[in-house]
């Protein structure tokens, strides 16, 4: 009987060995895909919100995200536009300057200027919405920076 139990236990430690394996191999893609069934995303007061538009230039693009106002109870008086300059195959320009229509109604909302050796932004407001610019951040593949808005009525 001892031999019988001591089989049975060695048995289900050799199959278990794989499945524990296949488990921590696996775990990156068993966590993403667990996240996706729940429907859960990070809230865009971190990320930045959904891009709403890329401009695709020589050496690099940039990503323009939606307007964000999103709060606990609802929408906020104060929000951002985020924007995202992304290198695709070289090194950032010394100097990126960008006119943004936000709310896609076909004229400029700002013009923005951001020195990437210096991590410096200058915004100029087109409409009374813009407030002012955020600081530059750099991340590996680029710079971010956010806009600070106004919300106005509908």
């Amino acid at each position: 009987m001892s031999r019988i139990k001591a089989f049975l236990g060695y048995s289900c430690a050799i199959f278990a060995v794989p499945l524990v394996l296949a488990t921590f191999m696996g775990y990156e893609l068993l966590a993403g895909e667990l996240v996706a069934l729940t429907g859960l995303h990070v809230h865009p007061i971190y990320s930045g919100g959904e891009v709403a538009q890329t401009i695709q230039y020589e050496h690099y693009q940039t990503l323009i995200h939606r307007p964000v106002f999103d709060g606990l109870l609802g929408q906020r008086e104060r929000g951002f536009i985020q924007i995202r300059w992304q290198m695709t195959d070289a090194n950032l320009p010394q100097s990126l300057d960008e006119q943004v229509d936000f709310d896609a109604d076909g004229s400029n909302d700002f013009r923005i200027h951001v020195d990437t050796a210096t991590q410096e932004a200058r915004i100029e407001a087109l409409d009374r919405r813009v407030l002012s610019v955020g600081q530059v951040f750099h991340v590996p593949d680029g710079r971010i920076v956010r806009v600070h808005l106004r919300r106005t009525s509908q």
